[in-house]
Formats: C-alpha cells, structure tokens, sequence
C-alpha cells in the first residue's frame, strides 16, 4: 500500500495505522523543544532566584542553575511525555485521534462537503442545523491541525468530496473564488507534471546546500560562549570573600552574573539543538534536514512536482526575509513530503532543483525584467513604441508618435545582464547616463540591437557576449563581418571591432570599511596607553603626568598599525581570466579564485543575518562561493562585472549559455 500522509517517510509514521483509499495526517511536532522565549525566561527565573536566596552564598549560586537545568530537561522531555493530537482526513470522515483512539469524527460527503473559511482558515463540518467549527488549518503546517491548506483541498478531491471555500464574516468577497482558481492551476500543472515526467537534468552532479553555514553557526555560538564566561567570571568574583565589599551590590552583581550565564548556556544549547536547514539535491533523488519537518529522503522517481510556498517575515532592522515551504506531491498527487528552506535563498533553492530535473510550480514566479523606475522610460508616453536606431537618431517609435535622440548626442551603447535579463545603457557623449532599461520593456532583441548598431557605426560594447564567444569558440574561426551599412555618409572604412572586456579590474575595500582599521588602531593604543599608565603611576615620581605623551603616542601606533592592516587589506580582481580575492590590495597572493567558465553571476546580498555578503554563483545556480568579511561597494562590483564581461546577478534558472536576448 503507497503510503499517502503529510509526512514523507515510511519510517515516520505509524505503522499500526491502516487506511483505505487516500488520506492526509497531521504534520509531526518539531522533536526538540527549544522555543525562542526559553533562554530569557530561565534566565530572568534564575536572577530573581539569585537575589532572593541573597543571605546564603552556596544557594545562591546553586539553586537557580539548578532550576533552570530542569527547566530545559522538561522541555526536552515534553514531546515524549505528552500525548499527541493527530487529525486525518480520508473517506470515513475527518478524525480527531488522541493516543491513537479518535474521540470525534466529522462524516462528510460530496452532497454535504466540508467547508473552509479563505482567510481565516476556519473549517467547519456539516451537520443537521447547519455546520459546526472543527479546527484550523495553517499556511505552514505546523500549527492548529497542523495540515497545510493547499494538500487538504487536493485530498477532498481525491477522495470524491470536494472541499467548499466559502468568504467568512468580515472577508472580502471574491477571495475564496481567487483561492479556488489558484488551487485548480497548481492541481492542473501537478497532472500535467505527472503525466508529461521528468525533466531533462542540466546537470548530473548532487548539489549540497545548507544554511546557516558552519562560519555562521561557529559565529554565534562563539558570541554566546563569550556571554557565558562573562557571566562566570562574575559569579567567580563575587564567591571570593572581601572585607570591604557591599552586600548589597555583592547580590546584584551575583543575580545579574547567574542571569547572563543561564541566559547564554540556553541560547548556545538552543542554536545547538536547532539543527540548520541542509539539502541535497540530485538527479536521483533529494534529501532534505530542516528544524521544522526533521528529515524528508525521496527518489527522484516518486516526485510528479514541488509545490514552494513562500513565507515572509520582517527582520530586526526592518527588512524582508523570503523562506520557503515545499510541498512534495507524488504522480497520484498524494502529499510525500514537506519541507522548510530556512535560510538558504529561496531563488538559489528553486534553481538547483530545476537543474536537477525536477518540476517546480509556482503560481507566479517572480521575475525582475521589469523594475524600473516608471517615470524614467520615455516609451511610458508611447505604449506601443519600441526601441529603434536610425542613421541619425535613436528613440522609441510607435504608431502614435515617436521621441528621438540626436546621433550627435550618443556617446556610447553598453549591453550587460541583470538577474538573468539583458539591460542596455545608453550613454551621452559626456559620459553620463539617459537610458537605462532592459531589453524586454524595449522590445528589442540583444543581437538585433548589437547587429544594428554596429551596422550603423554606433559605438556599442557587449563584454558578456564577447567573453562568452571568446570561450566556447576560442578554436573556431572568427564570425562573419557585418554587412556594409546602405548610408555611406555615416558608414565607417572598416566595420568597428567589439569593444574587448577590460583585462582586469580591481575592486577595493569601502572606504565605510577602511576607516574602522584606522579608528580601531587608535582606540586600542589609547586604552592600551591609559591602563599602563594608571597601573604604573607609582613607578614614576611625576605620576600620571607622562600620560601627556604617552597618550598620544600609543594613539600614534594605533593608527600606524591600522595602515599597516590597510595596506595589506584584500581585493578583488575581476577580469578574463575569473574572478579572485586577492591580499595586498589585489597584488598580492590569491586567498581564493574561480575561472570564468565556472562562473554563473556575482553579486553582493544580505539574506543570511542581515550581513551583506559576497556571491559567486556557478551556471546552475547554486552558490560556489560566500564571503562576509571582505565585501566590496556592490555599485563598484556591477560597473566592474561589466566592464570585464562577467555576469551580474543570480543566473536565470541555472541555465549555462549564451547571454540572454531578453
């Protein structure tokens, strides 16, 4: 019997259970219980803890660590202790079981189906007088009756009587029409996905992701083992006797230093049991680890297609983050398995999968060929216009008009990419920018407008395609000349050659960056400076007067060490050759380098903890190099990238060829 749950593994459900025909069960709970508000509430139990037990020094210390120890043992040992509520929707009716008995059943059928509020995810039973309020579903699956809204509809279907999506009190009208639409695409794009198979793999290798990285993960818990031994170094100063000490303030610094331990040692055993999101993705199969749905292990064979839901949620400093939740179905549409992208990029995610064959269907897939400025696009006041170049113009020409530039205006033409889309910028002579756009909201292809300006002699440069001719056709003879241009007042003796990638670019440090080596230097040298002479004061006769001097002069060293740091910072070098970070400002030796034709985009991103962080992609996708410490100005990258013809951005769908056309 093919097993049909929300879970994806045979190993993870229960095996006593035996249902006919298809069914949905609830998500399994998470395995540890390590909830975010359980390392400040232990910590503030024990400091109260502390200060209360002030009069004897050895309960002091040892009581509220103790608290707090079974605290966390509890919490541990709750999902095994506690009873489970599971809910399971299949053809005797939707089930309530506790303990592996159910103690309500909901009989439905196609003449009486249950219903589902659109917003508030409210679902209700039918009954003699009318309906009754079962439970909730949640976008997540994880909360309420812990069943994602989308396969509970998919498996009304299945099992004959179809879920009735109703607009509740206080909804607007129109919703639950809109959410039953969508939900009849995603079921058409599943049959057609388990019907037409797999697709063709772009790439045979497996793909490991997983974030946060092991550099993340070590950089918090170093944080929290500094708090820590902050915390037991105070506890350690005021255990040691003192004649002269405050009682008082002895038991403050006693509570706050038992607070800040506790608080730590929870946090670091939280990050510790919280296990990050790690996938492997390859042609036969994926294995999936998140801290939400465990492990999900699936072949390839048994996926007709991933269902993403995207989950967005607003970070400390204002920002948006974009997670994913990927729903498994198989080719009879039962739901395999789910899984949680954490903080691996959900576009980086999407891309390794689609390389790897397999379908992914999304309701609209975002797509940034068209942000633009709205004002900025003089084709705005002529809808119907599209980009053309003349003998002695270029403009946007349309059936109701047109608006023109003068050729003696143009100062150049560059072609580069951006997130996968073609982009063009148009230069005046001075070297300033009146255009830029993608190619798309121009209507223009890129060879079309690359052939037809150089036909007409305009000065246009394209890195991206001269690199990549460069490289796939290094050994074949060179192309065709373009055809003489029919206006010989404008024609050049000879066409113009294209315009070579630079041969290499540097990029430097921010200086927003540069200067905190110099600041750091000088405040370090003074503290050094000024803690000497306070424990030296009594080595000299004049006391603390040589501080005047000395001061000064260990602010001195301070900033001579920060040139020193300076001088010696690493860079980044694009050219012909890849792309490489290199020390002594790019001069020096290469701390890591990748050639050209294993690079996909560049790019500069702030996904994982808000840090802005460097991006190597390879032409699949996927992320072959992240640095946070060295991050270049992204402006300084993206002029640089097209200046030596490498590709800004994240690749479009792991696709390895030519540039794109639009």
């Amino acid at each position: 019997m093919t097993m049909e749950s929300a879970r994806a593994s045979a190993a993870r459900q229960d095996p006593t259970s035996q249902v006919a025909g298809p069914y949905i069960e609830s998500n399994r709970p998470r395995s540890v219980f390590a909830p975010w508000w359980m390392p400040p509430l232990t910590g503030v139990v024990a400091g109260v803890l502390a200060y209360v037990c002030a009069d004897d020094t050895l309960v002091r210390t040892l009581l509220p660590l103790a608290v707090a120890f079974l605290c966390w043992l509890l919490g541990a040992a709750w999902p095994r202790l506690s009873v489970r509520t599971v809910w399971r929707l299949s053809g005797a009716g939707l089930q309530r079981l506790r303990g592996g008995r159910a103690t309500a059943t909901y009989p439905f059928s196609r003449e009486r189906p249950l219903l589902l509020s659109a917003m508030a995810l409210e679902v209700r039973a039918p009954t003699d007088y009318g309906s009754t309020k079962v439970g909730n579903l949640c976008a997540m699956g994880l909360e309420d009756m812990a069943i994602a809204m989308f396969p509970f509809w998919v498996t009304t279907r299945r099992i004959g009587a179809p879920l009735r999506l109703f607009d509740g009190p206080g909804e607007p009208e129109g919703n639950a029409a809109a959410r039953e639409a969508g939900f009849s695409r995603r079921e058409a794009a599943l049959l057609a996905a388990s019907a037409e198979g797999p697709l063709p793999a772009r790439a045979a290798g497996p793909v490991e992701l997983s974030r946060p990285e092991p550099e993340v993960r070590s950089r918090k818990l170093g944080r929290r083992i500094g708090f820590c031994v902050v915390g037991l170094v105070g506890l350690g100063a005021v255990l040691v006797p003192s004649d002269d000490s405050i009682e008082g303030r002895v038991t403050l610094i006693a509570s706050l230093a038992t607070m800040v331990v506790v608080w730590a040692a929870g946090s670091f055993y939280r990050v510790l049991r919280t296990p990050p999101a790690h996938w492997t993705v390859s042609p036969q199969g994926i294995t999936a680890r998140d801290p939400w749905f465990g492990t999900t292990e699936l072949p390839a064979s048994a996926i007709a297609g991933i269902v993403p839901t995207e989950l967005t949620r607003e970070t400390g400093d204002g920002k948006v983050s974009v997670s994913l939740i990927l729903q498994f179905y198989g080719h009879d549409l039962a739901l395999i398995g789910t899984s949680y992208s954490g903080d691996i990029p959900p576009d980086e995610l999407l891309a390794v999968l689609r390389s790897r064959g397999y379908r992914v269907i999304q309701d609209q897939p975002r797509s940034n060929a068209y942000d633009v400025d709205p004002n900025f696009l003089p084709h705005r006041m002529l809808p119907e216009a599209r980009f053309t170049l003349g003998v002695d113009h270029v403009g946007w020409e349309g059936e109701h008009g047109a608006i023109r530039i003068p050729r003696t205006e143009i100062g150049g033409l560059e072609l580069h990419t951006v997130s996968g889309h073609p982009w063009l910028r148009l230069r005046d002579t001075r070297g300033g920018e009146l255009l830029h756009a993608p190619l798309g909201a121009l209507r223009i292809s890129r060879t079309e407008l690359r052939d037809q300006a150089r036909a007409l002699g305009y000065p246009v440069s394209d890195p991206e395609r001269d690199a990549y001719e460069s490289a796939a056709f290094a050994g074949l003879s060179a192309p065709p000349a373009p055809p003489a241009s029919p206006h010989p007042a404008y024609a050049p003796t000879a066409p113009p050659a294209p315009a070579a990638p630079a041969s290499e670019v540097t990029v430097g440090m921010p200086g927003g960056t540069r200067k905190w080596y110099y600041i750091t230097g000088v405040v370090a040298g003074v503290i050094v400076m000024g803690v000497l002479a306070f424990k030296l004061r009594y080595l000299f006769d004049s006391g603390l007067s040589w501080a005047a001097w000395g001061v000064p002069a260990g602010a001195a060293a301070g900033a001579l060490g920060g040139w020193v740091y300076d001088r010696r910072r690493p860079a980044l070098v694009l050219g012909g050759h890849g792309i490489r970070m290199a020390a002594g400002g790019g001069q020096g030796k290469a701390e890591w380098q990748h050639a050209r034709a294993t690079i996909g985009g560049v790019g500069v991103d702030d996904h994982d903890d808000s840090v802005e962080t460097l991006l190597v992609w390879s032409p699949t996708g996927q992320v072959i190099r992240k640095e946070s410490l060295n991050v270049p100005d992204a402006e300084e990258l993206r002029l640089a990238c097209e200046r030596t013809g490498l590709p800004w951005g994240r690749p479009d769908l792991g696709a390895w060829g030519p540039p794109p056309e639009l």
